[in-house]
């Protein structure tokens, strides 16, 4: 329903229905005024201010609706929802949707720590603020990272049984690309999402798709709910979104979608997906054959402003922000003294949950004892050098290969398991932004 002076609207396909208060029907005459859309014509308007009132005409039937000061955006939803229906489109606002507000809302699941091994994809699809569709579909993870770990099962409850069977991760692609078609895609700490299809490409030996993406993570953040953690039941529990069965992918998918759309409802945001994520202070990020390009906070609005004027090139960086590599300071790469305990109460989902860590060379502009507390709220423990329980290496920058990487090597050639993270790996999956600035607030885990 869309509020107006005295009144409540609603816009159907056949429809427009004024439901009158109890003082305007008493001083109209009529509680309900039901105008059938075929005599309407268009809509002539003049919208209210913030101290003036308005009044929409809808042309043919000789039917006005007044507006009281302070209701613009009630106002423009009504006539873009008449208009709508007028071309023979679903009225967006009157279904409690937001006009130009589409998106496809993303998730995958894992069978095992390797971000490509996707065994589960779902989607959902947002058109003005309104679910449309939805879909779901198990596959085999691409070859060489098939094999299903006991602890992704015990997650989601996919195992090898359950996708026996399924078409492969790079035959279901199609069908992911033809659903998503030119929309923007949207999923929570979304860079792991873009990571793992662009990884699941490359080992299904299948060309990764151009795709704009956005997070609910970030938004839900930069929104200041006043909660703790930003993991997508608590922001799901906080905002009234229904949450299905956690790690199932599509009510996974179907969480963070709309947990965007409160977002930009709270925020009396109207238009495209791409310009709530610019005007919360954010670009989009981009997956194309070349990186996955993260979203960035952008305080400046230089990066928005570029990405606004080239909406299909990826926005990094400005080439004068780079830094040419340099050895760094001892300072930013010493070690703690203090090793803080890993939580035990973490969500077992994430992919540091339960490994043994150990990082090494240069993480500007984090220093060690900040991403170790980082790492250990995950779930994680951390070792200060890399031994026979080391199960994650994660190598900074720095001018040479490192003793860590050395030993790390060795260990493997041995056989034993032990993955080498980049510091943007680790960054993505902490929800950090290395472009920040200093002061940014620090995300809670």
């Amino acid at each position: 329903m869309i509020p107006a002076h005295g009144a409540q609207l609603s816009v159907s396909a056949t429809s427009i229905r004024i439901e009158r208060s109890a003082l305007a029907a008493a001083l109209s005459g009529e509680a309900l005024v039901e105008v059938p859309l075929s005599s309407v014509t268009g809509v002539s308007a003049t919208v209210p201010s913030l101290v003036d009132a308005g009044r929409v005409l809808l042309e043919g039937a000789d039917v006005a609706v007044d507006f009281a000061p302070n209701q613009e955006r009630a106002a423009e939803d009504f006539i873009a929802d008449v208009e709508a229906a007028l071309r023979g489109e679903a009225p967006a606002a009157s279904n409690g949707g937001i006009t130009g507000l589409s998106f496809i809302g993303l998730d995958v699941e894992t069978a095992n720590m390797d971000v490509g091994s996707i065994c589960q994809i779902g989607v959902v699809r947002i058109i003005d603020g309104v679910e449309v569709a939805a879909e779901s579909w198990l596959c085999t993870p691409p070859p060489g990272l098939d094999e299903f770990d006991p602890d992704n099962i015990a997650i989601h409850g996919i195992t090898p049984e359950t996708v026996a069977g399924q078409p492969g991760f790079a035959e279901r692609l199609p069908a992911l690309l033809d659903f998503i078609g030119d929309l923007p895609v949207v999923a929570h700490n979304a860079q792991f999402d873009m990571m793992a299809l662009q990884r699941a490409c490359e080992a299904g030996d299948v060309t990764v798709p151009t795709l704009a993406f956005g997070c609910s993570l970030i938004l839900s953040r930069a929104a200041k709910l006043g909660i703790a953690s930003h993991r997508l039941p608590v922001v799901a529990e906080v905002l009234g979104v229904p949450l299905g069965r956690h790690h199932d992918a599509m009510e996974d998918a179907r969480a963070a979608a709309l947990i965007v759309v409160e977002l930009a409802r709270n925020a009396g945001h109207r238009g495209t997906y791409t310009d709530f994520q610019h005007t919360s202070g954010f670009t989009m990020g981009t997956l194309n054959g070349e990186r996955t390009w993260p979203v960035l906070r952008d305080r400046s609005g230089a990066r928005i402003a570029m990405q606004k004027v080239q909406p299909d090139v990826p926005v990094a960086a400005p080439a004068e922000e780079k830094k040419a590599p340099r050895r760094a300071p001892w300072q930013s790469v010493s070690t703690p003294d203090v090793i803080p305990d890993p939580n035990p109460d973490a969500d077992p989902s994430n992919p540091l949950f339960g490994q043994h860590v150990t990082l090494t060379g240069d993480f500007e502009p984090f220093d060690k004892g900040r991403l170790w507390s980082a790492i250990a709220e995950l779930g994680a423990e951390i070792g200060k050098n890399v031994t026979r329980k080391t199960t994650v290496l994660v190598a900074g920058e720095w001018a040479t290969k490192t003793s860590k990487e050395k030993r790390a090597e060795e260990l493997i050639d041995k056989g034993q398991e032990i993955q080498i993270w980049t510091s943007g790996q680790l960054f993505a999956v902490l929800g950090l932004d290395p472009q920040a600035p200093a002061d940014d607030e620090q995300p809670p885990f």
